[in-house]
């Protein structure tokens, strides 16, 4: 089971890197179009519906990942898949720097560290206020995302604060996978908020992505919303799963966390370096 859900982590990355590029495609096609119109637009677009195909895909196998895998160690591998995008998207045209390729580098080193701690375990389960709280923490990213829109099109902020909404509602679908991830999968989960905060958040977090990719550099967008996704989730379940590292490789977990997310945010920073080619 344990190999299963590695397969699975590998299965995320790829599907979301994947599908981000797509649905920034789509995006960009409707970018001219502001407000509602624009957002309903978008999914008029196939490269669009293909992202949201592959994120479908990713996300069922995020699930499986977060059966017997911690939270830490599932985000870190997610969050690579700002690698995944960052290379199509220079395949497709856009110019990346030496220093982005520097942060790939760094952001892969991590992961392998966190690989080699990471103590494979089914999550505890969590009370049932707790999982109220959860969903209820989805009032976090609408807030963010409301401030996000309100800013003018042309705004670089706009792009980078409704892609932190996303992160922040998809940081509520990641906690709230690994949390039923203590029960077994079958028709009695629908009764749990758990299941409602992956629904609801999932609907946010996707929605305000959307956005965020008609206004700002595919690979920044990918990387704020991941790295929120890596981090917040992260802790979380250190705290409230009982999510451990193997014993003696704490400081070792560390380091990869740490290289990890430096090497996304390194990523985020750099990837503005570089600009897409029209029609991107």
């Amino acid at each position: 089971m344990v190999a299963l859900s590695w397969v699975a982590a590998l299965v995320a990355c790829l599907g979301y890197g994947v599908g981000s590029v797509l649905q920034s495609i789509g995006a960009r096609r409707t970018a001219h179009v502001a407000g509602v119109t624009g957002v309903a637009l978008i999914v008029l677009q196939l490269p669009y519906l293909l992202g949201l195909a592959c994120d479908g895909l990713a996300f069922l196998a995020n699930v499986v990942a977060l059966q017997e895998l911690p939270l830490f160690l599932v985000q870190s591998v997610v969050t690579a898949s700002v690698g995944v995008t960052a290379i199509i998207a220079s395949i497709r045209g856009e110019r990346s720097s030496r220093m982005s390729w520097i942060s790939l580098a760094v952001l892969g080193g991590g992961l392998v560290l966190l690989s080699l701690t990471a103590d494979a375990e089914t999550a505890v389960r969590v009370s049932t206020v707790s999982q109220w709280v959860i969903l209820a923490s989805a009032v976090l990213p609408i807030a963010v995302g409301l401030a996000g829109l309100r800013l003018p099109l042309s705004d670089h902020w706009s792009a980078l604060v409704l892609a932190s909404a996303a992160g922040l509602a998809w940081t509520g679908v990641a906690v709230a996978s690994r949390g039923i991830g203590a029960d077994p999968i079958d028709l009695a989960l629908l009764g749990q908020p758990l299941v409602w905060t992956i629904v609801v958040q999932g609907v946010i977090g996707t929605l305000f992505f959307a956005v965020a990719l008609q206004r700002g550099p595919v690979t920044s967008v990918t990387a704020v919303t991941f790295v929120l996704e890596m981090v917040i989730p992260s802790a979380i379940g250190l705290l409230l799963f009982d999510d451990s590292v193997e014993r003696g490789t704490g400081p070792i977990a560390l380091l990869g966390f740490a290289l990890a997310m430096g090497g996304t945010i390194a990523l985020m920073r750099f990837a503005d370096e570089g600009r897409l080619q029209p029609g991107f």
